[in-house]
């Protein structure tokens, strides 16, 4: 994702090409002393959604770059606010908007525009057709078969180019 959906759209800071910067996030990721949580990692979606993935979908549709991982990413931000993991067990609210993307992610799972819709998130994206396809293709695919399913299938769109 980050060199084919990214990159394209980040400019270089002194001393560091975006290159760089993304084998720079890779060795954080991959030192094992530093722990994470996907919790705090996706708390508060409502605002760093529309501050930093958002836009480069935007970018991606302007300048024709390849955004199906994006789409994914939120599309399985969806998945996650519908409330409950796959295995049915309950996710705590993490977000200040909780119920509102709750209501909204469930309303996606018949349909997936009604996620998108949310304009305060994401503005007129609803309304760029390639954005609201990759993504209605990629929410429909998590709740058929399964995240690990979709992650499989976008795993294979890069090995295929």
């Amino acid at each position: 994702v980050e060199l084919e959906e990214i990159i394209p759209h980040v400019v270089p800071v002194p001393g560091m090409t975006p290159e760089q910067y993304v084998e720079l996030i890779d060795r954080r990721f991959a030192n094992p002393k530093i722990v994470d949580t996907t919790r705090r990692v996706a708390f508060d979606g409502t605002s760093r959604h529309p501050g930093f993935i958002i836009p480069t979908i935007r970018d991606g549709l302007i300048a024709g770059t390849p955004f199906e991982g994006l789409a994914l990413v939120e599309a399985a931000w969806a998945r996650m606010c519908a409330g409950t993991r796959e295995d049915g067990s309950e996710i705590e609210p993490n977000d200040p908007f909780w119920d509102q993307l709750t209501e909204k992610a469930n309303a996606a799972k018949a349909d997936p525009r009604a996620w998108i819709e949310m304009r305060n998130i994401y503005g007129d994206l609803a309304d760029q057709k390639r954005f609201a396809n990759a993504f209605a293709n990629w929410l429909n695919l998590i709740y058929a078969e399964g995240m690990e399913a979709a992650l499989d299938a976008y795993l294979k769109i890069g090995t295929s180019t």
